[in-house]
């Protein structure tokens, strides 16, 4: 079944987007204000230096603005959706698609997202400005995602290249990390549970 969400989403956007507009109007419906509540009580629980929030729509020319600033290399392994202003503003409007913020004072330092299904299950992605890498902000957005899911009840997953180290190390430090499934390209398919 994963093999074939993923060769719709890369081959066949004009389905993949189809089928993205059903699961958001569900998931809306099922559990958007359980969603609201559990976001609020999350993002105000953070205790740490670096402020977490929700981007709106008024921050997405900022979160592409970030985008633009990463280095080449930092697209290696990350690259869940488009980073162009109309794409983000797309995923934006999308509500099963949840996108958060580490800022630095006004500056936007990290950014991570959760993929929710109406199906009780999310996707996690994360990357990190890299000049505050090693700062401990993905952990910090490994947490915030995992206490959501855990809080909304659902089960949460990636996919991840087993050559991304530092993606793995984060996630590890956070997560009790599971193998369900070995994929093409040196990719495994992982539940991430509360240590």
């Amino acid at each position: 079944m994963l093999k074939l969400l993923l060769y719709i989403k890369h081959r066949l956007s004009f389905i993949w987007k189809g089928i993205e507009w059903v699961n958001s109007v569900f998931f809306n419906f099922l559990y958007g204000r359980k969603l609201k509540r559990c976001l609020s009580s999350v993002l105000d629980e953070q205790g740490n230096f670096y402020e977490y929030r929700l981007l709106g729509k008024n921050d997405m020319p900022l979160l592409c603005e970030f985008f633009k600033n990463q280095p080449a290399d930092s697209y290696e392994y990350f690259k869940p959706h488009g980073f162009d202003l109309a794409s983000l503003c797309r995923k934006n409007r999308d509500k099963s698609f949840v996108m958060i913020g580490a800022f630095d004072g006004c500056k936007l330092i990290g950014y991570c997202f959760l993929r929710c299904f109406f199906n009780k299950q999310a996707f996690r992605g994360k990357i990190v400005d890299y000049r505050y890498q090693g700062k401990g902000i993905a952990k910090q957005m490994g947490r915030l995602t995992s206490s959501i899911c855990h809080k909304l009840g659902f089960r949460l997953f990636a996919t991840i290249s087993k050559d991304n180290v530092k993606s793995i190390a984060s996630s590890k430090a956070v997560n009790t990390v599971k193998v369900i499934k070995e994929l093409p390209d040196n990719y495994l398919y992982v539940e991430y549970l509360l240590k």
